[in-house]
């Protein structure tokens, strides 16, 4: 099983083709482990077949890699991890399956202009479907579904295992195969749709039956695995729940795990935030954040992260009751970086061990984003052909820079996913231009902000009963898609700042609703003196605010117990500091008392969490470029009387002030991180 306190983890990554007899030729099972030991992992992640489809093992289905001749890869592997008390996880890669594309044509995932993955050959794309590299079949074959599970069942039944990483559960590109359309035939008794409608009840009904899909078919993979072992935990890759719904990772996919893991590769931020969504959507903990051993990928085969990238990672994923996976791309020939172990990942992991003793507590915040895996698109991409590769992030990036508003104004915050609706451990719940709410997600919604939680919501109201709520009602939106918030004489202290003349700019056009209940209208809708990007203008270079309405930009209402200010417009995505300043302004008043308070730069993360009843503090330095500057001088506010407070390692004593109610710790130099415990 997924041993809980396990918090290193080496992943090794062996996509390896075996058309030279150089490929896994000095595959050396006995010193990767003394290797990877010596590096302090917990466990080890042990290829059984890869996206190339060839296994690692003997196999009585498809074909044994070459390379191995005749050697048994995962038996040696396994026993010698176990040998050495490191507990083993299985690789198993789903849809990616080169030699199942090979074999089995009518397998194989079928784009929107009838063509196949490999039948593709450029590798500067973005999708990987594109990149002819990867031989990609779909889960909807009933043929292939087969296939896994008798690839599952040998290999669970064959050897010991603890855990199992299932890869890829998602489409690269939506599917238009026979299987995909028959299905969806049999169904529904449609055609499938060739057109992105979002305001078409049936192309939302569609997707969500590819989501149900992908769920379905995630589920079966873990049924096949416990038929085998039912000791073995699961974990689907959930790295593409916030990708695109083109993917069809939701949170249905989480449902089939044990336990949530997946590989990102952007920032310490994006670390961040997805850990915080992990940690709430994980049925145990730890969780797994999985980053690459090369910087900043895996597609930067030889240029190693460094000690304090690593260990930045490290703590980031630890402090959120998270583990941390290096996946690390094996060399052709079967060898490693050994360097890189002996120094920089053996030093990172040496100084972690010391504070895991110290987490998995109870995270402390303030606000909860939500973060719906099912709404995943923009009404923007309507009129979209839905055959080809569509990226848009505005579904995530506003949650994503509402919780980097957050980071800078030290205000503690979490992402939460649909599940936890109904059970948030704060009183403020932002709904950032959601697009799509689900009935049950409603009810919670209701029961929080009438037992007197409160709302922030932004753009689009992603249900018919949120106008209800709100009492309003919906007239469309500005024609204008350069549009100003003009602060009211009640709105003026959260729209510092900004006054009639100089009202709040929004680079997008704003929700017209017509009132019809009791609200205080905290700012009004302005727009320019001429429609923007036409050949009349009041100013050649840009769109000044010159017609003041009397529509609402924002407003604040009461509903049962709690509050809820909306916006017409998601301004947590504007770009001036001036704009985001209003965002923590109006998210400030709805917080109530902070859990704690810091004069911490931007790139700092304060989080608090506690554990066995001791309150404990982490400070993370968060900078996205190397080498880390060190910051000095940084202060956490705590409301009541702290005694003492001091580094959890050394046990330095830190100086703490009360005044006013509140105590103040004074942080030394911050170099990567601290992490210290307060006696009250």
């Amino acid at each position: 099983m997924w041993i809980k306190g396990n918090y290193r983890r080496i992943f090794l990554d062996m996509h390896i083709d075996d058309s030279k007899d150089e490929y896994l030729s000095k595959l050396d099972p006995v010193s990767l482990v003394e290797l990877l030991k010596g590096a302090g992992a917990q466990q080890i992640v042990v290829k059984c077949r890869s996206h190339t489809g060839l296994a690692y093992y003997p196999t009585k289905v498809g074909r044994m890699h070459k390379g191995l001749k005749g050697r048994d890869y995962v038996r040696e592997m396994t026993n010698t991890c176990h040998k050495n008390s490191i507990a083993v996880m299985a690789y198993f890669s789903q849809i990616y399956d080169n030699y199942a594309y090979d074999h089995y044509p009518s397998w194989r995932v079928v784009d929107g202009e009838g063509k196949t993955s490999r039948e593709y050959q450029d590798d500067n794309s973005e999708s990987m479907f594109r990149r002819g590299r990867y031989g990609i079949v779909c889960p909807n074959n009933e043929e292939y579904r087969e296939y896994v599970r008798a690839c599952l069942h040998e290999i669970i039944s064959n050897y010991k295992f603890e855990s199992i990483f299932l890869d890829m559960p998602f489409w690269p590109e939506i599917c238009f195969c026979s299987s995909c359309k028959e299905k969806y035939y049999r169904q529904t008794g449609r055609e499938l749709p060739i057109v992105v409608d979002w305001s078409d009840s049936v192309f939302r009904e569609y997707q969500l039956i590819r989501e149900k899909w992908m769920g379905e078919f995630t589920a079966l993979s873990t049924l096949c695995v416990k038929e085998a072992n039912p000791e073995v935990t699961v974990e689907h890759n959930m790295a593409l729940a916030s990708s695109p719904w083109q993917f069809a990772t939701t949170d249905l996919v989480a449902d089939a795990c044990d336990y949530i893991g997946g590989d990102l590769y952007g920032g310490y931020f994006e670390e961040t935030f997805i850990s915080k969504y992990y940690r709430n959507l994980s049925k145990a903990l730890p969780f797994v954040y999985i980053i690459s051993r090369c910087d900043p990928n895996l597609t930067y085969h030889t240029t190693s992260k460094t000690k304090e990238e690593f260990l930045l990672h490290i703590m980031t994923s630890l402090v959120h009751n998270g583990a941390l996976s290096i996946c690390d791309g094996i060399n052709p020939d079967g060898t490693l970086n050994e360097d890189v172990y002996k120094g920089p990942i053996k030093d990172a992991f040496a100084i972690s061990q010391n504070y895991e003793k110290y987490v998995n507590g109870a995270l402390q915040t303030n606000v909860s984003i939500w973060f719906p895996s099912h709404s995943k698109y923009s009404w923007n991409e309507n009129g979209n052909k839905a055959c080809g590769y569509i990226i848009n992030d505005e579904y995530i990036k506003n949650k994503v820079m509402l919780g980097g508003i957050l980071r800078t104004e030290n205000i503690p915050f979490d992402v939460v996913p649909s599940k936890t609706l109904g059970s948030l451990q704060n009183n403020l719940l932002t709904i950032s231009d959601v697009v799509s709410i689900k009935d049950n997600e409603m009810d919670e919604i209701e029961k929080f902000v009438v037992n007197g939680g409160n709302l922030y919501i932004s753009g689009r109201l992603g249900h018919p009963r949120l106008y209800k709520l709100l009492e309003i009602e919906p007239q469309g939106m500005t024609q204008h898609d350069i549009t100003y918030m003009n602060p009211t004489i009640v709105g003026m202290e959260l729209f510092k700042g900004f006054t009639s003349k100089s009202p709040l700019a929004v680079q997008g056009k704003q929700h017209i609703v017509k009132i019809t209940g009791e609200c205080e209208i905290i700012a009004t809708i302005t727009l320019p003196y001429t429609m923007p990007n036409s050949k009349e203008f009041s100013a050649i270079h840009s769109n000044p605010p010159g017609i003041n309405t009397e529509l609402p930009a924002a407003f604040i209402k009461r509903v049962g117990k709690g509050k809820v200010i909306w916006i017409a417009a998601p301004i947590e995505v504007s770009k001036p500091y001036m704009s985001k300043k209003v965002v923590a302004s109006i998210v400030k008043s709805l917080c109530g008392e902070m859990k704690f308070e810091s004069n911490a730069p931007a790139f700092v993360e304060i989080l608090n969490w506690i554990k066995d009843g001791n309150q404990y503090f982490a400070a993370l330095n968060q900078q996205e470029t190397m080498p880390i500057v060190s910051i000095s001088d940084i202060e956490i506010m705590v409301p009541g009387r702290i005694t003492s407070a001091k580094l959890v390692e050394s046990g330095k004593e830190l100086l703490v002030e009360y005044v006013n109610g509140k105590s103040t710790i004074f942080l030394p130099k911050l170099e990567i991180f601290h992490m210290l415990v307060l006696n009250q």
